[in-house]
């Protein structure tokens, strides 16, 4: 056996090995991005349409308590 063939193997597998562990850590990073992105992206929309239906409940309130004013004058 010839050791500069064994060491150059040994390099050779330890390069593949980084670069699959560089490769999974960049895909888990990307999907954790994606999935904060995501997740931020449903907040804002229910925080929106909460806001669309407080105002909603507030509008019918205002209607039901004039309604009630003309009704005792």
């Amino acid at each position: 056996m010839n050791p500069i063939k064994i060491l150059t193997e040994g390099v050779d597998h330890l390069w593949i090995w980084t670069y699959g562990l560089v490769a999974g850590w960049g895909l888990t990073f990307t999907l954790l991005v994606i999935a904060v992105v995501f997740l931020f992206a449903r907040q804002l929309r229910t925080e929106r349409r909460l806001k669309n239906l407080e105002a909603r409940l507030v509008h019918a309130e205002r209607d039901y308590n004039l309604t009630i004013t003309e009704w005792q004058k």
